[in-house]
């Protein structure tokens, strides 16, 4: 199973689903140049070559890792956008505007987050840009691109619920990659993959169709007068007779006076006709009710579900606090640390980790082979002892396990501290 195949096919569906979710807003801005300037167009061609950017620049982050190539190859395929034909001048403005909008992007996540895979937007922020796209177009009083809203956003949630399955088979393959049982990889992703593509092509079949009311309605108004003849076929015991062409009378004029026209009784519908609606009533009603049961139960099993989960992670919080001792101090850089925010990172806690780690880490040139490779093991009051310090594992223990508050001068103290020894 070829895990780098499967992640380079992600990165491409998540940044088209990304691309195409955007693209309400030039049809807003095109419709706005439309209505102002008398000039515009869908931008359809335009926008799908401003597709091509972001693989260009998930290409280059993955294959270039020296800054200032890295910089030259993204201003070089940024340059392209100029060459990217569109009619009117405000389609060209965003078109070099997405590009240079991919292009910060690209260099934010590798310069500053050190990652090569992009994320997804989530989906109500695509159908909320759709909608309001569209309803400022309409404002316009732009109709007839009615059907690029409605095919760009369904190919979209298309894109995020595939996008959405590899992303957690890939999660899952991560967390069990230390798992000494055999693992069927392969088997779960085919068997996987072949029931979202079916239920997404389903999906995205019933929304394409019910969008299309206009033609829809036509397809089914035969259907409906079948349905009403098969109806009354069976309900009247024959045939339905010919309808016959009831001629109106045309009264002749006779001086001022005028016969009197009497209009036929009206006669009520056929009493099955009411059973039958009552009957639709009441299973609709018991239907309805039905599904807000259910849907209620559901939902109490998940907060249910859900708070066993966050008992149980707790729990293992505890555990895992409970047995590691240690503080992880490798020498190598770690580049799948988690980010802290600036407050906890300048809080007394983490000053005081930081300059025992640093205490660590400045000491190992100076200790023997055998001490560099156990980092991770030593305890605090072992390292005390190893580097002579007084004072050191007691204000570090403090800081990381006794959830007291530590002060600025603790933090004056732990350097003190560390500036004995060796």
């Amino acid at each position: 199973m070829n895990i780098g195949k499967i992640r380079f096919v992600n990165e491409i569906l998540t940044e088209q689903m990304n691309h195409w979710m955007l693209f309400p807003l030039a049809l807003a801005v095109a419709g706005a140049s439309r209505y102002l300037a008398g000039e515009g167009d869908t931008m359809l061609l335009a926008w799908g070559l401003c597709s091509l950017f972001p693989l260009f620049f998930f290409l280059i982050r993955r294959t270039v890792s020296r800054l200032i190539p890295f910089v030259l190859l993204h201003l070089a395929a940024a340059a392209l956008s100029l060459l990217i034909p569109v009619s009117f001048p405000a389609g060209k403005a965003v078109c070099v505007l997405c590009t240079l909008g991919y292009l910060l992007y690209s260099h934010t996540l590798r310069l500053k987050h050190a990652e090569v895979f992009s994320y997804g937007l989530h989906l109500p922020a695509g159908v909320g840009i759709a909608a309001f796209s569209a309803f400022f177009v309409r404002y316009l009083e732009i109709k007839d691109w009615d059907n690029y809203y409605i095919i760009a956003l369904t190919a979209a949630i298309a894109l995020y619920f595939i996008s959405y399955y590899v992303e957690h088979y890939l999660d899952f393959l991560s967390v069990n990659e230390s798992s000494a049982g055999f693992l069927p990889a392969a088997e779960m992703f085919h068997s996987g993959m072949g029931l979202v593509l079916l239920y997404t092509l389903l999906g995205t079949g019933i929304l394409l169709l019910s969008s299309q009311f206009a033609w829809l309605s036509g397809i089914l108004q035969p259907v409906r007068a079948l349905l009403f003849r098969f109806l009354r076929f069976l309900l009247s015991g024959k045939g339905e007779e010919p309808t016959e062409e009831i001629e109106i009378p045309i009264l002749e004029e006779q001086g001022d006076s005028m016969e009197e026209m009497t209009l036929p009784e009206a006669t009520g519908p056929f009493w099955l006709w009411r059973v039958l609606e009552y009957l639709a009533m009441v299973i609709l009603a018991v239907v309805i009710c039905a599904l807000a049961v259910l849907s209620l139960v559901k939902l109490f099993q998940l907060i249910r579900q859900y708070l066993n989960f966050r008992l149980q992670k707790e729990h293992a919080v505890d555990e895992e606090e409970a047995c590691d001792f240690r503080e992880k101090c490798e020498l190598e850089h770690n580049t799948e640390r988690k980010r802290q925010s600036l407050f906890s990172a300048l809080s007394p806690h983490e000053r005081i980790r930081k300059l025992y780690k640093k205490k660590l880490l400045a000491s190992a040139p100076l200790l023997s082979e055998e001490d560099r490779n156990r980092m991770g093991i030593y305890t605090a009051k072992e390292w005390e002892r190893k580097l002579e310090t007084r004072g050191m594992s007691a204000l570090y223990e403090r800081a990381r396990y006794s959830g007291q508050e530590m002060t600025g001068t603790d933090v004056k103290r732990m350097k003190e501290a560390c500036g004995q020894g060796k």
